[in-house]
């Protein structure tokens, strides 16, 4: 089992240097705290461009609601489809600095770790991130290819204006970011804490099933919850073969890249402006394609996933960590 899922040499580190001592459910308490404050910061700093947008392009559109009697949760929804694309460009840099900041800040003041202790060694990073990347293209795409031979996508023309093209390289930023941003948060702090004092499959579970559900909160009740525990498997299983964070936040980057900003998906034929090629979805078929929640919901992402995962187990450990290394009174008994 230590072949399968080894304990890479950044976790070491992260025993040597940490200064705090927490329970695992101590630092579960520490994570959501930070998840919250981050996101709750990102979400004010957001208000401010959001209130002058309502104020100086939607007020009438308030108003004639309001006057008109229109349901609070229906002028909601006319407004969120009239939001401007710079504002999801906005929330994507927002979270990633809020949520990045956090979980450096955390790791840095409290726990007195350095950027190599969260799996941010500068060796080999470049290469490490482009294989990420590389293989986060190839996922999504897969299951792309897997839908359209099976009937439920349809690609359309590619025909980007200079205007998509230059939201499509401010989203590839912003994804970046946000990807390298909730990885950092996960798998920099969260995993190796608790990898510190425990076995590493305990560690590689609570850190794929607390990201994988507060994900995908507001999907509950589809595969979008199934497909991101898969996803936050893989990720955590990409980190220990590899022995860093670089890959697995290239993968996350790129996942959420071609689902959002390449490959415009959209159910009945009904497109956005932020997608560079066009998707149509058969809505009569939502196991294949995912319906309202989109491909990361679908049986296609799941059987990638599953597939992905198997490649991922396959790999040889790249760092591991000799048990030795640990402090000797947190040393787990086994690794399981």
């Amino acid at each position: 089992m230590n072949q399968m899922l080894p304990r890479p040499r950044f976790w070491a580190q992260t025993a040597a240097q940490m200064k705090t001592r927490f329970t695992m459910f101590g630092h579960t308490m520490i994570l959501m705290l930070l998840y919250l404050i981050a996101t709750t910061a990102a979400g004010m700093v957001l208000m401010v461009p959001m209130f002058l947008w309502l104020m100086s392009t939607q007020s009438e559109t308030i108003l004639e609601s309001m006057s008109a009697g229109l349901p609070t949760q229906e002028l909601l929804l006319k407004l969120l489809a009239e939001t401007p694309d710079w504002m999801l460009l906005a929330s994507l840099f927002a979270t990633a600095g809020a949520v990045g900041f956090a979980a450096v800040f955390y790791c840095r003041k409290f726990q007195k770790r350095d950027l190599a202790s969260m799996g941010l060694g500068r060796e080999g990073a470049f290469a490490e991130y482009l294989l990420g990347f590389v293989f986060g293209l190839v996922l999504f795409g897969s299951i792309t290819a897997i839908g359209v031979a099976a009937g439920g996508f349809r690609l359309g023309a590619w025909s980007p204006t200079p205007a998509r093209l230059l939201i499509a390289l401010a989203a590839l930023l912003g994804c970046a970011a946000r990807g390298a941003a909730l990885e950092l948060l996960f798998r920099g702090y969260y995993a190796p804490s608790v990898g510190a004092r425990y076995p590493v499959v305990l560690a590689l579970i609570a850190s794929t099933l607390l990201p994988g559900v507060l994900e995908a909160a507001d999907s509950l009740l589809s595969m979008t919850v199934l497909n991101s525990l898969l996803l936050g498997l893989l990720l955590g299983i990409w980190v220990l073969k590899r022995g860093s964070l670089w890959g697995a936040c290239a993968i996350h980057g790129a996942w959420s890249f071609v689902g959002t900003f390449l490959l415009d998906f959209a159910e009945a034929g009904s497109h956005g402006t932020l997608g560079l090629i066009p998707v149509d979805t058969d809505a009569y078929r939502p196991l294949l394609t995912g319906g309202e929640y989109g491909p990361e919901a679908s049986i296609c992402a799941t059987v990638v996933l599953l597939a992905g995962l198997g490649v991922v187990l396959a790999l040889r450990p790249k760092d591991p960590a000799e048990d030795q290394s640990l402090p000797e009174d947190e040393r787990p008994e086994n690794n399981l």
